[in-house]
């Protein structure tokens, strides 16, 4: 059985697009490519969404998730697939 991934998403409050978390150390930052987003085991996710939150917690996004993926960043739910393809509709379309 392999070790569950998950990795965090939120979203961004200037844009409104789905973002994804990145760490390297301390330094954190957000991508709206899920390929780039940090990884965690179950037992490293905890720590790394205090970080995030720490984000949300200075309105930098809102809406902070856990996502269970897998070994290529692909959501397992899904309300995550659908929104790592982004906007379902052109922005200003009628």
């Amino acid at each position: 059985m392999s070790t569950p991934l998950n990795m965090i998403s939120a979203n961004d409050l200037r844009t409104g697009l789905n973002v994804y978390f990145s760490q390297e150390g301390e330094a954190t930052t957000w991508h709206t490519d899920a390929a780039k987003a940090s990884v965690y085991a179950e037992d490293t996710i905890e720590a790394a969404f205090a970080l995030a939150k720490k984000d949300m917690d200075q309105n930098v996004v809102v809406d902070c998730v856990i996502v269970p993926v897998d070994e290529n960043h692909t959501p397992l739910t899904t309300r995550e697939k659908i929104r790592a393809g982004g906007p379902s509709t052109a922005y200003g379309a009628q």
